[in-house]
């Protein structure tokens, strides 16, 4: 009974190791792809839970590390159509079923902006204390990147991304108040670092 004790702690001892060098190894794979991030596409289902309990949308998003991106809603068919633009100097907005169906010059909103991964790896960049972490999300052995939202709002106060270690692609990307509850929550259904993006994607229609 003692010599199998024994067998059982040296295997948990040897997992245990094989864990923590998993880690360093995954995280430098990741570290290296979010820094050579030029843009990216995805499909993503968003979850916004609020004191009116939660809403929930299908989304695609386009973004480029030079600051130009576009959010689109595939549904529900309320909101289907409608997007978001920002081509680098000026955000519209698009709803196909007002007759007047651009809104030019719309205010900047950190809310939409912390969607998008590029704010979270400068938010990541720039806190302090970070924490990593690893986890299993649906069967996915994932590394937890942790960041500190700058700013005064308690709706928004901190940040979580699950990242896939074998793909390196995002899995889960969760916001949270400054209570700790979940108040924004992006599952990525697809998700393609540095795609060709047609030339056109980001302009503004006249």
């Amino acid at each position: 009974m003692k010599r199998l004790l024994l067998c059982c702690i040296a295997l948990l001892c040897v997992c245990t190791a094989c864990q923590k060098e998993e880690l360093p190894s995954a995280m430098s794979q990741i570290q290296k792809t979010l820094t050579e991030m030029e843009g990216y596409t995805c499909l993503a289902t968003l979850t916004r839970t609020s004191n009116k309990g939660e809403q929930i949308y299908e989304t695609k998003q386009d973004f480029k590390s030079s600051g130009e991106y576009r959010l689109e809603l595939l549904s529900p068919d309320s909101v289907k159509g409608n997007y978001t633009v920002y081509d680098g100097k000026t955000v519209c907005q698009y709803n196909p079923r007002l007759q007047d169906k651009i809104v030019r010059d719309v205010p900047a909103s950190q809310q939409r902006n912390e969607l998008f991964l590029g704010q979270f790896m400068k938010n990541y960049m720039q806190s302090e204390g970070v924490s990593v972490e690893t986890a299993a999300l649906d069967e996915n052995h994932c590394t937890i990147l942790e960041a500190v939202i700058p700013g005064n709002d308690p709706a928004m106060a901190t940040e979580k991304l699950w990242i896939d270690n074998q793909t390196l692609t995002p899995v889960r990307f969760v916001i949270y108040d400054a209570d700790g509850t979940e108040r924004w929550r992006l599952d990525y259904t697809s998700f393609t670092f540095n795609p060709h993006f047609d030339e056109n994607l980001f302009q503004i229609p006249v």
